[in-house]
């Protein structure tokens, strides 16, 4: 059986032992240059405040480091990286790196990212990210390397009643519905739950290994629980970036492996 890349337990577990570990690889070439274009358009008007970042399931990549080299290079040295809200549902692994924040900002390196213990498909868990800061701003940008994946591993979620803790778009289906079942795909779930935290033009930058995993969100056209149409009100599939993935095998060896393709996803949140 495939691993419960979808459970809270499994990555408990996986996190007490791992330090390091890349899905899809460590985002340099794939997702920083797409952050970089994003956030230095948005330093032209704003050049002193650093742009809010997202990174749902940042595990124990080093995409997280990436970003903040990033950070640095466009704002500089003095950067309030707090700006930076790393998410994961491993309270394991969260901890861990907060303990590391904490010691990085006693050592005068900086305030430290933020990191919190949320799961992205409980609204008001990823809603606390929202209001973690200060500000209280919505994110600019969305980070996502192959989370989505994870959480497509999951079965469809299902409601039955518009309880107090659900989505306010989740609550109107269902009192639309007049107490039949709504079942909702994960991934949609995710999507709808991001929408509420991103500012209109905002970016969800998502590495996948689906070139599909984002279809619900190229028709306004409802499905059989109507949440793709509600979906697609909010995000717009700017562009796919297909890429080439490293395979491992050793042409000059005469080894040769078949092509496999990695996929950048830029989502745009639209102005509504």
């Amino acid at each position: 059986m495939p691993p419960d890349y979808e459970m809270q337990s499994y990555w408990n577990a996986r996190f007490e032992n791992e330090s390091h570990f890349e899905w899809l690889g460590d985002g340099s070439d794939t997702i920083i240059p797409h952050l970089r274009t994003h956030l230095l358009s948005l330093r032209v008007p704003s050049p002193s405040r650093p742009a809010r970042l997202l990174h749902i399931g940042a595990g124990t990549s080093s995409l997280s480091e990436r970003i903040r080299e990033l950070y640095h290079n466009i704002y500089g040295p003095q950067v309030d990286e707090q700006a930076i809200v790393n998410v994961d549902f491993a309270e394991t692994l969260v901890a861990r790196e907060r303990e590391k924040e904490a010691t990085l900002a006693r050592g005068w390196l900086g305030t430290g990212m933020q990191w919190i213990c949320a799961d992205a498909l409980k609204w008001k868990e990823l809603e606390a990210a929202l209001h973690w800061s200060k500000e209280e701003r919505a994110f600019d940008l969305i980070v996502d390397k192959s989370t989505s994946d994870a959480i497509s591993c999951a079965q469809d979620i299902s409601y039955s009643s518009p309880d107090l803790s659900l989505h306010p778009v989740l609550k109107e289906l269902l009192a639309a519905q007049e107490g039949q079942k709504l079942s909702v795909p994960p991934v949609q779930l995710l999507a709808i739950h991001l929408a509420s935290l991103v500012c209109p033009g905002g970016l969800w930058v998502a590495l996948t290994f689906s070139s599909t995993r984002f279809s619900f969100l190229s028709s306004l056209e409802p499905g059989d629980n109507a949440l793709p149409s509600h979906a697609a009100i909010y995000w717009d599939v700017e562009k796919i970036v297909a890429l080439d993935a490293p395979t491992g095998m050793d042409p000059e060896g005469g080894v040769y492996g078949p092509v496999v393709q990695h996929y950048v996803f830029l989502i745009r949140r639209k102005d509504i």
